[in-house]
């Protein structure tokens, strides 16, 4: 595993050459050093907006790094993979890929990787990328030496085995981890005030009928905390593409969210959530994701996919358990053109 630290290449600015040319018949001599001055004034101006983002970005940092050390939350190691040398992986340092693992205790007993999205900062093509794993996808746990559920790696040996057995299988770095429950999201979106999603007909006949809540359908519907929780939950509508579908929207929903929020409610939001998290990041890294994350959202566009896709798999019984069964080739190459070239929906 690796920290990364990305630093932008120094960007250049065009500038008048004020002695390419001589004056013109009808300017004196002595009118030129005016032009002189705008350029220093451009220059002025270049250099208070950078000492501006800089001061931003220190404030920033000592925040969030702040509310980290005051709220707490729980830090866990992330280990080189020892089943699968770092040269065999897929990366690039302008890439951050971070694994987001969602758990869902609900109903009690050994808590099980439900959800497990890659989101990947591409700072090469200006996107953010976010990759969905089946949880029913058959793979290789290398800890056990045999083949079994993609979730079942989470059970038997938590963040560090999940991300060892995702990098071993489909041949992609993973730098970080955050884990997350359900509850988590709840907090986070009643802060930010309710996010709007798209919501079907059957999503919303689904939820009224199964639940205690009541949700309208279309194009945009705003939904609280526990709402967004209800649909993230849908299981026995469709298929568990679509339920990775609809938790793709829901993250999809909150970073543009935090986006339009004022730094007050971000704070408010963020101090909320982090004594549930568990990552392998320390204050400062916390600090410095979010605020490469921030910019990230405001400027980058969201991309997202499934893996395994549909032309990737079969699907039938290993066993006694219904199951996904990968192409792994066809995945892999799959997962590399996503993150890491100029992916074309």
């Amino acid at each position: 595993m690796k920290d990364i630290y990305i630093s932008g290449a120094p960007r250049e600015i065009a500038m008048e050459d004020i002695y390419s040319s001589s004056p013109g018949p009808d300017r004196a001599p002595e009118q030129m050093p005016r032009k002189g001055k705008k350029r220093h004034k451009k220059k002025s101006r270049f250099r208070k907006f950078i000492k501006a983002v800089f001061i931003i970005f220190i404030v920033i940092t000592v925040i969030i790094s702040g509310a980290a050390l005051v709220s707490g939350y729980t830090r866990s190691p992330l280990r080189h993979n020892e089943y699968i040398s770092f040269s065999e992986l897929n990366n690039n340092p302008l890439v951050t890929n971070i694994l987001l693992i969602g758990t869902d205790e609900e109903s009690g007993g050994a808590a099980r990787s439900d959800s497990m999205i890659l989101v990947s900062l591409d700072y090469v093509h200006g996107k953010i990328k976010l990759t969905s794993f089946l949880r029913d996808c058959l793979v290789e746990i290398p800890s056990k030496g045999k083949k079994m559920k993609l979730n079942a790696a989470f059970v038997y040996g938590g963040a560090q085995l999940l991300c060892d057995t995702i990098e071993y299988n489909f041949r992609v770095d993973i730098d970080h981890f955050v884990k997350v429950d359900f509850e988590m999201f709840t907090k986070m979106i009643d802060k930010l005030g309710g996010i709007d999603i798209e919501v079907t007909a059957a999503e919303a006949k689904f939820i009224n009928r199964t639940t205690r809540h009541t949700i309208t359908s279309g194009e945009s519907v705003h939904l609280n905390g526990a709402q967004a929780l209800v649909y993230a939950r849908i299981r026995k509508l469709d298929s568990d593409y679509m339920r990775t579908f609809r938790q793709r929207k829901i993250i999809t929903a909150l970073i543009k969210k935090f986006t339009h929020s004022s730094p007050p409610e971000t704070f408010r939001a963020v101090t909320s959530v982090l004594p549930l998290l568990e990552t392998d990041l320390n204050p400062f890294e916390i600090a410095f994701t979010a605020y490469k994350g921030g910019f990230a959202a405001l400027l980058f566009k969201i991309q997202q996919i499934r893996i395994p896709g549909d032309s990737m798999m079969t699907s039938g019984f290993v066993g006694s358990q219904w199951a996904e069964i990968p192409d792994m080739e066809k995945c892999r190459q799959a997962l590399y053109d996503f993150i890491y070239t100029a992916y074309k929906e």
